[in-house]
């Protein structure tokens, strides 16, 4: 497992969930109030409807390439992050913009509010 208290550690590991499909462990990835507008309408507010989001997509999506973000550092407790991923279903690319809001507490890194769109 990542160490969550790092950016570096925090984005390796949301990679592996992520990958893993394990839903649970992707959820426990955002703070309880998170905020997620990703591929569909609707903002999706707090962890369960986080959850109910990822546990919609395909079977065959996964992240194929997700550089480490560049990173703004607002305090010692709160980052906002920019990058361009390319996820995947199966062997069809989705080229996303990602950008993530991430607060520390506790010593751990979790996402507060998430945005994905995709690109082009």
């Amino acid at each position: 497992m990542s160490d969550l208290s790092t950016l570096e550690g925090f984005h390796k590991r949301w990679v592996e969930v992520f990958n893993s499909h394990d839903l649970d462990a992707h959820a426990a990835l955002y703070t309880e109030d998170a905020m997620l507008f990703g591929a569909v309408p609707e903002l999706m507010i707090g962890r369960a409807a986080i959850r109910g989001y990822f546990a919609g997509r395909g079977p065959k999506v996964h992240v194929a390439h997700y550089p480490f973000p560049h990173i703004v550092m607002i305090n010692d407790e709160v980052a906002v992050t920019a990058a361009h991923v390319d996820f995947a279903d199966g062997d069809t690319l989705m080229p996303y913009r990602v950008t993530w809001m991430l607060v520390k507490n506790l010593g751990e890194w979790k996402i507060a509010q998430h945005h994905g769109s995709p690109r082009g």
